[in-house]
């Protein structure tokens, strides 16, 4: 599908854009768009693009490359992978960004406060004031150094990271089977536009190897801690 880069914008440290893309093919969050430019004509690799937090009903996604500019055509396939799904019966969600901008976790602020669950983003950065300026005054922010002390309180973690942090979540929630349950996306190069035929993105998982690119990128968290 042909659509055109409308606009820029930079939320954080991510270059975020908005493309010209039909809502019915909006990607859920956590799903993701494999994207090239159509000027790009020596690229055969795919830019993978999340959804990210929306200052309005629009959306956005990210991580644009630097050489993209507004007035672009880019060619997108539908969107890809499994996202993020929270349980209607959640109601106090702690989000937790490991290493990483909180960007691709905040599009379930909203879903998140429309069933009245209780959230806390737990960040292990200094907050940027870009991205508080936009969260809900109904959304806490803590440490993730605190997240140990909220085990009993949480009841759904969401948790973004790089896939190499893997055993820095295992230190953090040093338990085997944590009393809640939660999901995870793991970030990993994901260059064969979904089709799950390069496994570059192979994940372990307690029920064997799975792929990113199809089977996830978001993965149930018990599936992927304290795997090795």
């Amino acid at each position: 599908m042909q659509t055109k880069l409308l606009e820029i914008n930079q939320i954080g440290k991510e270059r975020a854009g908005i493309l010209d893309i039909p809502e019915k093919y909006w990607p859920g969050p956590g799903q993701y768009l494999p994207c090239q430019r159509e000027s790009d004509h020596y690229t055969t690799l795919p830019i993978n693009l999340f959804p990210i937090l929306s200052p309005d009903e629009r959306l956005y996604l990210a991580p644009l490359p630097e050489n993209w500019l507004p007035g672009d055509y880019i060619q997108t396939l539908p969107p890809q992978g499994v996202g993020f799904s929270l349980p209607p019966t959640a109601r106090r969600i702690g989000l937790l960004a490991l290493g990483v901008s909180p960007l691709r976790l905040l599009p379930l602020l909203k879903p998140a406060l429309a069933q009245n669950a209780a959230l806390v983003l737990f960040w292990d950065s200094q907050p940027n004031q870009d991205i508080l300026h936009h969260l809900p005054t109904a959304v806490e922010v803590a440490p993730s150094t605190s997240l140990v002390e909220n085990f009993d309180w949480l009841d759904y973690l969401v948790v973004d990271l790089d896939l190499a942090s893997l055993p820095q979540l295992d230190a953090l929630i040093d338990t085997q089977k944590p009393a809640f349950e939660g999901q995870a996306l793991l970030r990993t190069p994901m260059p064969c536009r979904g089709i799950g035929a390069c496994r570059v993105c192979a994940v372990k998982t307690h029920h064997g190897w799975k792929l990113a690119c199809v089977d996830g990128p978001v993965f149930d968290l018990q599936e992927v801690l304290h795997v090795a």
